[in-house]
């Protein structure tokens, strides 16, 4: 199993309005992250395809809300799923999230994925900081 947990961001907004865009992100096909094409939304989730070479498809799994937020993750070719949880944090007007990813991947392919997986992790977690203080 692969763990990568990005670091905590400090967001201008409540923690409520970093939930509700948590929650609701997939329903608009993101501007602004290089190498995202292929977007498709449907009930509780979306398909999408990273660099014209992973397609992946993303469930919202749990949700606590103003607090958790869990998606399943599920790459189609290699065959990997995972874990992204984001956890918010109030932090006074602001709050902070923080993401953890668990992924199935095999111990041999790791060294190889984890600088690709960290890097995609950090961009995401840009484009949620941004999107969240523009919504």
């Amino acid at each position: 199993m692969l763990h990568i947990n990005s670091p905590e961001e400090t967001i201008s907004a409540s923690p409520e309005k970093v939930y509700q865009v948590l929650t609701c992100f997939f329903e608009r096909s993101p501007e602004g992250i290089p190498g995202l094409s292929n977007w498709e939304s449907f009930p509780g989730g979306c398909r999408f395809t990273v660099y014209d070479h992973v397609t992946c498809r993303l469930s919202l799994v749990e949700q606590q809300p103003t607090s958790h937020v869990v998606y399943h993750a599920e790459v189609e070719s290699p065959h990997i799923t995972a874990t992204a949880a984001f956890d918010i944090v109030p932090k006074g007007s602001e709050s902070t999230l923080q993401a953890k990813m668990d992924a199935d991947v095999p111990f041999f392919l790791q060294g190889m994925v984890k600088g690709a997986v960290n890097q995609f992790m950090g961009m995401a977690m840009q484009y949620l900081k941004k999107a969240i203080e523009n919504s």
